[in-house]
């Protein structure tokens, strides 16, 4: 009979061991699970945290772009102030070129009119020296003694 009892007391250690072993096991894999839900919460923290620092991040990069494009566009309307104050000077440039054109043009034609009133002029001085020769001739002709 003391087998029996002995038996029934290696089966309860035995029994008691495998517990403690499941219970053990257990253990460890609530620890386990624990450890990896912390780490997942961490991770989740982590990742809020991230996302949080990325916003202002996000906010701070477009309004880096939104002042980079500003400058762009402040670029553009000064080089098109450009291009219209240079197509201005441009235009006043030709503007001045045609208007000295001009003066060079009436210029020259009011030296020709003077050219031509003073072959005119000498011309008719010439005619007018001519006809006082003639004059004289005649005079000479007609009246031999005088003398002028």
């Amino acid at each position: 009979m003391e087998q029996p009892a002995t038996t029934t007391t290696r089966s309860s250690r035995l029994n008691r061991q495998q517990n403690q072993q499941n219970n053990q096991g257990l253990n460890t894999q609530r620890q386990q699970q624990q450890s990896g839900q912390q780490l997942n919460s961490q991770q989740q923290q982590n990742q809020e945290r991230q996302q949080d620092r990325q916003d202002p991040n996000r906010q701070q990069n477009n309004q880096g772009l939104n002042a980079q494009q500003q400058r762009q566009q402040n670029q553009q309307a000064g080089q098109q102030l450009n291009n219209q104050q240079q197509q201005q000077q441009d235009r006043l440039g030709y503007d001045a070129q045609q208007n000295q054109q001009n003066l060079n043009a009436q210029r020259q034609q009011q030296q020709g009119q003077q050219n031509n009133c003073a072959q005119q002029f000498k011309q008719a001085g010439q005619i007018g020296n001519a006809q006082h020769q003639q004059q004289q001739q005649q005079n000479q002709q007609q009246h031999p003694r005088l003398i002028h």
